[in-house]
């Protein structure tokens, strides 16, 4: 069977009997279910293609020859996967000493092989073995045409190699620095001024500058409530109050209390503020001041006293004068006298 046909990501075979050793049979298991055909003599090739693993696993008793059927048989799906892309790895499993890979790849347990289940006449290489194996077959195949062998490179060894260069360089200055002390004559020696250091000036930590947040809408409220329980002065009134960054100013409103108008004055912050500097020459100004910081400032114009105006005299009228008709011009034309005589 192809691995495109019916593509899953675990599959399991089992080695034929009989034939050359490629031979092999797929059997309909489910992943969490692996654990129920590991017996005394069974050989299964529990395929992983999500985790790119080919685990063949053996039974304490299974037979030399199921063995290396089930080599082959892994080596022959390792092939086909390669064609299309996918490499897989092979992993021996040994029964009762399974390694944690497999463990968590199908969530069992390590097989328990009874005393009855072992062969006498045969030696079983555990995973630690075979990894030991394994480091010295890739340290053998490290060594390159000409004979050497590449360096392994290792954190410790690297860390040893730094002290042994560090101790070295140490060793090096001592001697160069005895060398030098015994090669200058006390004589000879000149003791070299050191120059004063200017004092050394430790600049003043800079203060924190205060930062003041704006005033809320409750806070200016009751700072409205202060000023406005104040009295204005005499001859004076109210034109603008300033609490915080918020500037107020009077608003009248005419509202109807039992059939009579009735004018009420409400104060509310300016929304619209110009761009401009704005020059105010107030009669007088009163601030309110507490907990050592200005509250408001309150701004009042002095009202102007209105006199009675007295009515106006009423203007003498200019006597009539007498109105001549003027005389029209005569339009006939005059012509001189003719002398006589």
């Amino acid at each position: 069977m192809g691995l495109d046909d019916d593509y899953k990501d675990f599959r399991v075979y089992r080695p034929q009997d009989g034939g050359e050793g490629e031979e092999y049979d797929e059997l309909d298991v489910e992943q969490d279910n692996v654990e129920e055909l590991f017996t005394s003599e069974g050989v299964y090739l529990l395929v992983r293609y999500d985790l790119r693993r080919i685990f063949i696993w053996k039974g304490p008793r299974s037979p030399v020859r199921k063995r290396f059927m089930s080599s082959r048989v892994g080596k022959n799906i390792q092939d086909k996967s390669s064609k299309i892309g996918m490499h897989m790895k092979i992993v021996s499993v040994d029964a009762g000493d399974e390694p944690r890979e497999f463990l968590r790849a199908f969530n069992v347990k390590p097989y328990e092989v009874q005393e009855d289940e072992r062969l006498a006449d045969m030696y079983y290489v555990r995973n630690s073995e075979r990894e030991k194996l394994e480091d010295e077959k890739m340290a053998a195949e490290e060594l390159n045409a000409n004979g050497k062998k590449e360096e392994y490179w290792s954190p410790l060894l690297e860390e040893e190699k730094r002290r042994e260069k560090m101790e070295k360089a140490k060793q090096k200055a001592a001697s160069t620095v005895q060398e030098i002390a015994t090669s200058i004559s006390p004589k000879t020696k000149k003791k070299k001024d050191k120059a004063k250091a200017p004092p050394r000036v430790i600049p003043k930590p800079k203060k924190k500058e205060k930062i003041v947040q704006p005033a809320t809408f409750d806070e200016e409220k009751e700072v409205m409530d202060l000023i406005l329980s104040h009295d204005c002065p005499e001859n004076h009134k109210r034109m603008n109050i300033v609490i915080g960054k918020s500037l107020y100013s009077v608003k009248r409103v005419i509202s109807t209390l039992f059939g009579k108008e009735v004018e009420e004055e409400q104060w509310d912050r300016v929304k619209t503020i110009p761009d401009a500097n704005i020059e105010l020459t107030p009669n007088f100004i009163r601030i309110y001041c507490k907990d050592n910081e200005i509250k408001g400032i309150e701004m009042f114009s002095a009202e102007k006293e209105t006199k009675a105006a007295a009515p106006p005299k009423k203007a003498k009228a200019a006597p009539a004068k007498k109105v001549t008709p003027k005389k029209k011009k005569s339009t006939k034309r005059t012509l001189k006298k003719v002398p006589q005589g």
